[in-house]
């Protein structure tokens, strides 16, 4: 009889539709937007902004990869790995670099320009 009921809180457990992560970002009242144009940005790019924290999504060689950004953390992560534990490509560091002219760009980005290129060149004067 137990069996049955946890089997059956298994069951409604998956028919309950969870939201996107962008739809996360919206209900906490944050802003997600496709960056327009530029040279710098991918055709599929988002910038997603909540609080102090920032998030950047692009196509890099076939694949989808991201660059968020903690500034009350003074942290940086690329593709989900801090870039402090890690060894950066030439195309890691390009699309490192390509952020700070989108967020020179966006509105919101502006915001976090001057604190996001500190952290940047603290962590590339290291390596």
């Amino acid at each position: 009889m137990k069996e049955k009921r946890e089997m059956e809180s298994d069951i409604g457990a998956e028919s309950i539709q969870r939201p996107s992560p962008i739809e996360l970002i919206r209900m906490m009242e944050g802003k997600s937007r496709r960056v327009e144009g530029g040279e710098k940005s991918s055709a599929d790019s988002m910038l997603a902004v909540y609080k102090d924290r920032l998030t950047y999504t692009f196509i890099l060689d076939d694949e989808v990869a991201s660059i968020h950004f903690d500034r009350s953390r003074g942290e940086i992560f690329f593709s989900g790995h801090n870039i402090a534990h890690m060894e950066l490509n030439t195309k890691q560091r390009g699309a490192l670099l390509a952020l700070t002219g989108i967020l020179e760009a966006d509105e919101q980005g502006k915001e976090f320009l001057s604190a996001y290129c500190a952290t940047l060149d603290r962590y590339l004067a290291d390596k």
